[in-house]
């Protein structure tokens, strides 16, 4: 099957925004620790993160990291060997995740909300032989230590408590390890093969059933961050005219805060203030403080930060540079935030399975309502239909990608790969599951996901555009749209809403009803209206739809 030419010519090249090269040379023999070993020399006196408010530098990293590599390997860690870490945000974090692959071995990150069961499960199905985790989750993974053949569990204690007791030598602590492995600073050399070595085994979000672990070698990585360093290189240097400043506060075993904040901020010679959470009033403490130019977050975190008792009494001026992704930013929202700023939000789409990076917007470009920006460097964009036909400019359909981002696979999911995967022009592309169209520009629109999408009476409603005019209501501070079945509809529409809290016991179901009755099309506005507290969401922010319906 061959591509359109237009595909093939890629026609945006002559609409991406400043910054975004059509390509970037990505060495194919380069590795994640290359990197890592080539940038953590360049900025070694500068300041890479401030934890708890004390400063490492990027140096001090280096030299930390080296160390754990070297108690792994005495630990008995291989070439291939896959290591767990079940961690929340902090340098051991960052220490664990580089030791490991400086070793060539392979990480997979689990999250530190995760109870027994779904550790397990994501131990048991990417193959883990050693855990890395946080003591003060030790209880929740005693319910399925006898279930796990783990060869070590290496525990990190981060609130300086009492250590805890075991009968097994087994289980050892990280401190204990680093005591031991005092020097040299350095690794013995790995040969890694960048294209067939997985650096990642990441895990998807779940949305829609079980996470499936995609499966990012070294080269997929290595892309994702050339491409970016070129923006964040641009974004320094002409855009902000400063090093870059950061709060990270995305959770860095979900892709999104893995590599936006903590593996391209560290080829980038950028500082960054480090959260163990999201926490509104450390977050604006910061900003106060310190005047940080750049942060990146979800719709959620900045919607919550826009509504914050705390804002009118901070200047938020300082954020030049702030990127959403996850899942679209409201647009009220987003126009909120930059009359509080001053400047527009730069946005992205994208996909554990693509590293994540599919598409990008950075906060100078031209804006589009609705769209998410351009393909990334070195990326093909497309669209499908459900015979896998390419689709002309214009019409909507599957978004489909080809880049040096994709991920080689799902582990140990052949046939999931089949229907996803596919040979097209002589490029592999991948099915992302999402429902959207590209302009005559190249701008990338996403309408919503395929598996979301109602039936109504026979007309197609796309939960996405309902949920856009919802968020203009000025009661609504945050809402979700699902199908329900209905025996002679086929779907009813429903939409779960959270209240601002002023509005909380003022506004009624009805009267939501009635003003997006007058502000849609009549098939599409929702019938049925209930209100929650909040609604369960990913760590990237996209509503976890299965638990709604």
């Amino acid at each position: 099957m061959d591509i359109p030419e237009y595909i093939k010519n890629r026609y945006w090249k002559n609409y991406l925004p400043e910054g975004v090269p059509l390509e970037v040379e990505i060495p194919e023999d380069m590795s994640l620790c290359d990197l890592f070993k080539k940038y953590t020399e360049e900025y070694k006196n500068k300041t890479f993160i401030v934890y708890e408010n004390k400063d490492y530098t990027y140096k001090r990293i280096q030299e930390l990291t080296f160390r754990f590599s070297n108690a792994l390997l005495k630990l008995g860690v291989k070439k291939g060997d896959v290591i767990a870490l079940w961690l929340t945000n902090c340098p051991h974090f960052i220490i664990s995740y580089f030791a490991v692959l400086n070793i060539g071995g392979t990480v997979t990150a689990i999250s530190p909300l995760y109870i027994a069961r779904e550790v397990a499960y994501q131990i048991r199905d990417s193959g883990a032989k050693y855990l890395i985790m946080n003591d003060n989750l030790f209880n929740e993974f005693k319910k399925v230590e006898d279930q796990l053949t783990l060869k070590k569990v290496i525990l990190v204690n981060l609130e300086d408590g009492a250590p805890i007791k075991t009968k097994t030598d087994k289980i050892i602590y990280f401190n204990t390890l680093m005591d031991q492995n005092l020097e040299p600073f350095s690794t013995p050399e790995f040969k890694i093969n960048p294209k067939k070595d997985i650096a990642v085994i990441q895990y998807t979000g779940g949305t829609t059933g079980h996470p499936k672990g995609a499966c990012l070698s070294h080269y997929n990585l290595v892309a994702i961050i050339l491409e970016f360093k070129e923006v964040n290189d641009y974004l320094k240097d002409k855009f902000l005219k400063e090093d870059l400043v950061s709060i990270f506060i995305l959770p860095w075993y979900h892709i999104f805060g893995q590599i936006v904040e903590l593996v391209s901020a560290l080829f980038l010679g950028s500082k960054a203030f480090v959260l163990k959470g999201f926490n509104v009033e450390q977050i604006l403490e910061i900003i106060k403080k310190f005047k940080p130019n750049s942060l990146f977050g979800v719709p959620t975190m900045f919607i919550t930060l826009l509504s914050s008792s705390f804002r009118e009494k901070i200047d938020i001026s300082c954020l030049k540079s702030t990127h959403v992704g996850g899942t679209p930013m409201p647009i009220e929202a987003a126009k909120e935030w930059e009359n509080r700023t001053g400047f527009a939000m730069g946005e992205g789409y994208g996909l554990t399975e693509a590293s994540p990076g599919v598409a990008i917007s950075p906060p100078w470009s031209k804006k589009k309502t609705g769209s998410c920006g351009h393909p990334m460097s070195n990326t093909l964009v497309g669209i499908i239909n459900d015979k896998l036909e390419f689709l002309p400019i214009e019409n909507a359909g599957e978004i489909v990608v080809s880049g040096p981002q994709v991920m080689i696979g799902y582990h140990n999911r052949p046939e999931e790969n089949k229907r996803v995967l596919f040979e097209a022009g002589g490029y592999r592309w991948l099915r992302t599951g999402d429902f959207g169209k590209i302009d005559e520009e190249g701008y990338i629109y996403i309408l919503d996901r395929i598996k979301d999408m109602i039936k109504y009476k026979g007309h197609s409603v796309y939960p996405r555009e309902v949920e856009k005019v919802l968020h203009e209501h000025p009661a609504v501070l945050d809402c979700a749209v699902i199908g329900v079945k209905h025996p002679i509809k086929s779907e009813d529409i429903k939409a779960f809403i959270v209240l601002r809290d002023k509005y909380k016991e003022k506004v009624n179901e009805q009267e939501i009803i009635n003003w997006t009755k007058k502000n849609i099309a009549a098939y599409m506005y929702p019938r049925i209206i209930e209100f929650v507290d909040n609604l369960p969401k990913s760590p990237a922010g996209k509503v976890l739809k299965r638990k709604l319906k």
